[in-house]
């Protein structure tokens, strides 16, 4: 994957279509694993790739907080008896899932890229 194409997943996310870890969720209320790993993989690679731009994109920036807050909007509903919403094939460790995109943002965010011992930790965690 490239850093266009990684773009192109955020997008794709932030407006939940073209297959991606989003559309699976809220237009298939399915968890997708193999779309998580791409958006996943996307944010930490931008996240290296930009690592020294001393300003990122607003509208990148926005499209990856957007699509991580609306995917923490479906857990909860998910969650919230009185909503109808239900992801299937949530894993049991969802919350693995959630810490994982939480780290490859920050390192988006700040400009420090995951290094392989954070990822062999988030591995075996």
């Amino acid at each position: 994957m490239n850093k266009e194409e990684a773009k192109k997943i955020i997008e794709d996310n932030a407006a939940t279509e073209n297959e991606s870890f989003l559309d699976f969720i809220h237009e298939r209320w399915t968890f997708n694993e193999v779309a998580f790993w791409k958006y996943y993989n996307s944010i930490k690679l931008l996240a290296f790739e930009l690592r020294n731009e001393e300003s990122l994109s607003r509208d990148l920036t926005y499209k990856i907080i957007k699509s991580n807050q609306y995917y923490l909007l479906l857990i909860g509903c998910h969650f919230d008896k009185n909503d109808l919403f239900e992801i299937k094939n949530l894993p049991d460790n969802y919350t693995q899932f959630s810490e994982r995109l939480r780290i490859a943002i920050d390192a988006f965010l700040t400009g420090s890229p995951i290094n392989d011992e954070t990822e062999e930790l988030l591995d075996n965690d």
